[in-house]
């Protein structure tokens, strides 16, 4: 398992939360075999399981979580669009729009196991969907805003 200098993320085949399990860096314990990866993000942290995206939001200093929770069903998130070089991550969850956005280096690692798993193909992105990047914009800098006045 690696962190980078400013503990900003965790990345690895096969991560595991800090503190999760019980001793420091293992990734044998039960909960830590159904994570496929686990991002820790500025706003938010993001847990992928075989069947769920979960979003733990934070507090606008990023380093404590609100208690808000997030759970999405993978197998019912629709339309994923993975939008460069702003780095926002959205697609449609019962008839509603989820959008996050995340560093570069969490971005890409979200991108290549959504890849991987079989949830996004770069190669069969519908060219004639417009995607409303204003709206989208619109919703990261709103949810900003919401973070900074608590």
């Amino acid at each position: 398992m690696s962190t980078d200098n400013n503990n900003t993320e965790i990345s690895s085949n096969k991560t595991c939360p800090e503190g999760l399990d019980n001793t420091e860096n293992s990734t044998d314990t039960a909960e830590c075999d159904k994570i496929l990866l686990y991002i820790e993000d500025q706003f938010f942290d993001v847990e992928i399981t075989e069947d769920k995206f979960i979003a733990y939001e934070k507090k606008n200093s990023g380093t404590r979580r609100t208690g808000k929770v997030k759970e999405y069903n993978i197998d019912s998130m629709e339309n994923i669009h993975f939008e460069y070089p702003v780095t926002i991550v959205n697609f449609d969850y019962q008839n509603k729009k989820a959008v996050y956005s995340f560093n570069e280096k969490n971005y890409n690692s979200l991108k290549e196991l959504m890849i991987k798993i079989g949830l996004y193909d770069p190669n069969n992105v519908v060219k004639e969907e417009k995607i409303d990047r204003n709206a989208a914009l619109k919703e990261v800098i709103n949810k900003i805003g919401s973070y900074l006045k608590r």
